[in-house]
């Protein structure tokens, strides 16, 4: 009498290492600053575009239920929304000034790379998203209220909810957000499967849409909405995207980038150390 064959249970992968995170973090990072000035460019732009479709999404939410939901409701509902474009940029590997670019000082850190590439990339990307957030700002006012599921007071609310706080307070916002960026892209390169990139991406941009922190990518599109239907002034703009940006490079770049790349350096050159010491002894 045959006997069924019991199925095995296939074998986790395991976690990657922090140095392999480093490896591949590195890797990527070296990508961007070897990339020429065009295709920067035309990838940066394409995130610029793309990641407006988090702000198109949250205003069809909060104009089709605000007023129907508690407003608590409405800004959870909201907030879900945030994560959209991001995961058309990051999973469609296009250039986020916010996301990889900011850990791209890990090459600097190495020696491997000169400040002023890293400067030319932060450059390159940073102009690109903004004109090509500009471009989407400028289609959603033009067709706000010609779209019955969009009106142009869901817009304006999200606009001046931004500019409602002081210079400091907008910068420590955007560091939070740019340390939860920087965050990001460290779990996505710690990931090995596209659906927990994709869990990764909606957990940590849903956090900085319900907590409100000022990302200078997707605000750009949101207060640049409020300046060309004159609802915001061009210094209000300005006001809000300076410390923004201040913001989102000193928390990526610090509290990720060089922190990251410290205690994984420490942690390879210790087990080093030990390893050496195992040898020595055998």
């Amino acid at each position: 009498m045959a006997t069924k064959k019991t199925k095995e249970p296939e074998e986790q992968k395991p976690q990657k290492s922090q140095q392999l995170i480093l490896k591949h973090t590195e890797e990527a990072a070296l990508t961007q600053l070897n990339r020429t000035p065009l295709g920067l460019m035309l990838s940066g732009l394409s995130a610029g575009l793309d990641i407006g479709f988090s702000v198109l999404m949250m205003a069809i939410v909060l104009t089709l239920f605000n007023g129907v939901f508690p407003d608590a409701v409405v800004q959870f509902l909201v907030a879900n929304m945030y994560p959209l474009g991001f995961m058309f940029v990051v999973l469609g590997r296009s250039e986020l000034f916010t996301e990889h670019t900011t850990l791209a000082i890990l090459p600097v850190l190495q020696g491997i790379t000169p400040v002023k590439k890293l400067l030319r990339l932060w450059g390159i990307v940073y102009l690109s998203n903004i004109v090509g957030g500009l471009i989407f700002a400028l289609i959603l006012s033009y067709f706000a209220n010609s779209l019955h599921f969009l009106q142009s007071w869901s817009l304006a609310r999200i606009s001046n909810g931004l500019i409602a706080h002081s210079w400091m307070a907008l910068l420590l916002s955007a560091a939070l957000a740019g340390w939860l960026m920087g965050l990001l892209a460290w779990l996505v390169a710690a990931a090995r499967e596209t659906v927990s990139q994709i869990i990764i991406i909606w957990i940590i941009t849903t956090c900085i849409g319900l907590a409100g922190l000022a990302h200078s990518i997707v605000g750009n599109i949101e207060v640049a909405v409020g300046l060309f239907n004159g609802n915001i002034s061009f210094i209000h703009y300005i006001n809000f995207l300076v410390p923004v940006t201040l913001g989102n490079i000193i928390g990526g770049v610090f509290f990720v980038g060089i922190l990251k790349y410290s205690h994984t350096s420490l942690s390879g050159k210790e087990e080093d150390v030990d390893l050496e010491d195992h040898t020595e002894r055998k």
